[in-house]
């Protein structure tokens, strides 16, 4: 009799489940227009339902056993150890939806691996991979899958939570006698036309997160800082930008301030220069 109803009751938990499941992803389709918060609450429920249904089915198995007690503790501790590396990806998941720590379409760098998240499984994280041979963190093309145990006392460094932007910088080398100030107006003029867009909300991204952590001033407004070094002034302008639009932006600006510098007499691009000797020396 117990066995026909533990069967029965395997039976009912997949099929509750496998009903549950396809209800709350119709409610999320029909509700939720975001897909990231779409992709968040889909995973956080499939997770409690996993963990759910994992219970219910060794309580119902565990009634066989005329000593339940001693059966689960043996169990528990046996799958502690056999299954410690996924027992340890489901607890990284849990923690990476409860805390916040990223979610699908954040860019994130774990484990010296940077990527734009794709999907969080329950298992691993999959993101796109960035970087590595292409230059400018454009994509490669290769999907890179992470356990999600990795979180556990590795560093995460996610590029696009509670402030959607980051700091770059584009350097500028011209020659000692070239106009300093002109050539530091140009790259204000330009890199200003290319944040002039989206500066305001940035600023209200990072008023925002002011409220939520102890975050100190910042200058979003593009500067230029000099360094002289022994060949030329070199001039380098920061600025804010989409971190999945860095390529583009600095593309941007250094057509924008060649094309002005272009225009003017006093402003030379420095480059290395290397003058040769050469001897003859003839016969005696």
């Amino acid at each position: 009799m117990d066995h026909r109803i533990a069967v029965f009751g395997t039976v009912s938990v997949v099929a509750l489940s496998t009903v549950a499941n396809y209800i709350y992803l119709s409610y999320l389709k029909w509700n939720v227009k975001d897909v990231s918060e779409r992709f968040r609450r889909q995973g956080a429920f499939q997770t409690v339902l996993f963990i759910f249904a994992g219970i219910l089915l060794v309580i119902l198995w565990a009634r066989l056993l005329e000593h339940t007690g001693t059966f689960l503790g043996i169990l528990g501790a046996g799958l502690a150890i056999a299954l410690r590396e996924p027992l340890l990806s489901i607890a990284g998941r849990v923690a990476i939806l409860a805390g916040h720590m990223y979610r699908v379409g954040d860019r994130i760098e774990l484990n010296k691996m940077t990527g734009d998240v794709i999907n969080v499984g329950v298992f691993y994280t999959r993101m796109m991979e960035i970087g590595n041979w292409i230059h400018a963190d454009q994509v490669t093309g290769r999907i890179v899958q992470i356990s999600n145990s990795q979180i556990f006392g590795t560093p995460v460094f996610n590029y696009t939570q509670n402030f959607s932007y980051i700091w770059d910088e584009v350097k500028l080398p011209i020659t000692y006698n070239s106009n300093l100030e002109a050539a530091s107006q140009i790259l204000l003029d330009v890199g200003g036309e290319y944040t002039r867009e989206f500066l305001q909300g940035a600023q209200a991204q990072l008023d925002a997160m002011r409220e939520a952590f102890l975050v100190p001033a910042f200058e979003l407004k593009p500067n230029v800082f000099m360094k002289v070094t022994s060949n030329w002034l070199e001039l380098s302008m920061r600025y804010v930008v989409d971190p999945k639009k860095r390529r583009n932006a600095s593309n941007f600006i250094y057509l924008g301030t060649l094309k002005r510098i272009r225009q003017r007499d006093d402003i030379q691009i420095a480059s290395e220069t290397m003058d040769l000797t050469v001897h003859n020396n003839k016969a005696a």
